[in-house]
């Protein structure tokens, strides 16, 4: 039988044209299936009752008001083992991390203004008990409070006002010890100090004023910015040399003049 090209592509065309059917039915019966898993799980994701919003939010807030609990009667449980004559800087920092837990920035930071009034009343006064660790830690890392007030920028006067004065919460009787502490060695030990160092430091450049004229002619061949026998007399060194410059200047200009130096004159 003789063969017609003809016919042959008719019957491949037709073949051809089937198959493409069929996949396209299969692709378009898998998109079909994927649709309806998308919109399952959609479903099953979206179908949250108000009760079910409303029960997760109550869990929400019992867990917060808990952790705040917590950390507040932990903090207690620090302060009354510690000694505030000489507090332990890990446990004062361990007990300011529990007593913020409890303060009304924490609240705040925490976006849980809901659970605010609850969070006051069995957390009572946990802001204050907060500054007054603020204030231990920085004296036991300080070693005392006298250096804790002078150290620069300290914030220990700063926590201590925020304690209330008439604080009437738990352990009052050490807090309110601690503040009245920090307050007296600030008027009678640290103001003291500072008002006779400035005192002394007027002294000493009116003295140094003074004399100016009298030191620069008398000195002759020497620097006129340095003079022994007055720096010496007045204690000057002793009071603002602490890194020595004045005292290396000294001995380089006596090794410059045993050497065969310092024979220059000023004119």
């Amino acid at each position: 039988m003789k063969d017609y090209p003809y016919c042959n592509n008719k019957l491949w065309a037709a073949a051809f044209a089937r198959n493409l059917k069929m996949m396209r039915l299969i692709e378009l019966r898998k998109v079909y299936v994927l649709f309806l898993l998308f919109i399952v799980l959609l479903s099953s994701s979206g179908c949250e009752t108000k009760a079910d919003i409303e029960a997760r939010e109550q869990e929400q807030q019992y867990s917060f008001i808990n952790r705040s609990i917590e950390g507040y009667q932990k903090g207690i449980a620090i302060f009354h083992e510690m000694d505030f004559a000489h507090p332990d800087q890990q446990k004062a920092k361990e007990a300011s991390t529990a007593f913020f837990g409890g303060t009304p920035d924490h609240v705040r930071m925490s976006e849980r203004t809901d659970c605010a009034s609850t969070i006051a009343d069995v957390c009572p006064n946990a802001e204050a008990l907060y500054y007054t660790a603020n204030c231990l830690e920085i004296i036991a890392e300080w070693g005392g409070i006298e250096k804790g007030i002078t150290v620069k920028n300290s914030m220990l006067l700063y926590y201590a006002g925020l304690i209330p004065e008439n604080y009437s919460g738990p352990l009052k009787k050490k807090v309110l010890t601690l503040r009245s502490q920090i307050f007296d060695i600030n008027e009678n030990v640290v103001k003291p100090k500072k008002a006779a160092q400035e005192v002394r430091h007027k002294q000493l450049q009116a003295e140094y004023n003074r004399t100016y004229s009298e030191r620069v002619a008398k000195m002759s061949g020497n620097d006129p910015y340095y003079d022994e026998e007055y720096y010496t007399a007045g204690n000057y060194r002793e009071e603002y040399d602490d890194d020595g410059y004045r005292v290396d200047r000294q001995e380089a200009r006596e090794h410059h003049r045993q050497s065969g130096g310092g024979t220059r004159r000023w004119r």
